[in-house]
């Protein structure tokens, strides 16, 4: 009588870090689609109108009130184009300020981190402010008898580094802001501080030396000079550093990087 052979089941290989990584940010983004968009996924018009809107309605107020483009002649252009980056900026990163206050719960599964709820709620902002950016874009080439921009990969560029920019400065807000929640207080503050300070109802080149210099710190402000040097001719680009803008996002998310692991600890233990 000869033996049957046994054979072992084989075994499954353990899914790698990044897989596990993909399917967690792909879980919290569904989730934060399901909470914001809501049963029926009318909230998605929320997540485009709301930006859209803020930035038509200054656009209209503008030219209500007969305010010359200091560059061009077609102020809604002008203005439009300015407003923009405020725009995405504000939204982004506001959102990403309360990702984690949102999803708190999360964090006491061992495969959610907290890059991992960041980066699920810059995707679902990120895509909204790129469709924000081609509606806009398609309202003001319908509706402007002066729209020809100079350099229209200038311009994608401006808006993805304005993106970036806004995810990296607000990363460190949203890890401080749960350590310390009157931060959430104090970043709502920095908004009218940058829409003053962004040139954007007024022209940064204009302002005398040294004062000029000092403006052109602001990293959100070479965002504003870096997509109006994209769609003039002649505009300046005397205050433009675009080296500076990206050393500056990326060197706020790399501290960011380096604090997670503590501020996790800090956000378990509360």
């Amino acid at each position: 009588m000869e033996a049957t052979p046994v054979t072992e089941p084989m075994r499954r290989l353990g899914a790698s870090p990044l897989a596990i990584n993909a399917a967690a940010i792909g879980a919290i983004l569904l989730r934060d689609i399901k909470l914001r968009a809501g049963p029926y996924y009318t909230g998605f018009l929320m997540i485009l109108l709301l930006p859209l809107a803020h930035l038509l309605i200054v656009v209209i107020v503008f030219h209500i009130f007969g305010r010359l483009a200091p560059q061009g002649t077609d102020q809604v252009v002008y203005f439009g184009l300015s407003i923009l980056p405020f725009v995405i900026y504000t939204y982004l990163s506001r959102q990403i300020v309360i990702s984690l206050a949102e999803n708190r719960p999360l964090l006491y599964f061992n495969r959610v981190k907290i890059f991992d709820i960041l980066l699920a709620r810059v995707i679902l902002e990120a895509t909204g402010s790129v469709v924000v950016f081609i509606i806009f874009v398609c309202v003001l080439a319908v509706y402007s008898t002066d729209f020809s921009p100079r350099d229209w990969p200038g311009i994608v560029f401006a808006v993805a580094a304005t993106i970036y920019f806004g995810f990296s400065f607000g990363v460190p807000n949203a890890l401080i802001a749960h350590v310390l929640p009157v931060w959430y207080m104090f970043f709502n503050f920095t908004i009218p501080v940058f829409w003053l300070a962004s040139g954007i109802v007024f022209l940064p080149t204009a302002i005398q030396d040294p004062y000029d210099r000092w403006l052109a710190l602001n990293p959100l402000l070479q965002c504003v000079e870096w997509i109006r040097y994209a769609y003039y001719e002649d505009y300046p680009d005397k205050l433009l550093n675009i080296p500076y803008l990206i050393t500056f996002a990326t060197a706020c998310l790399a501290v960011s990087l380096i604090a997670e692991r503590l501020a996790r600890r800090v956000l378990l233990s509360k």
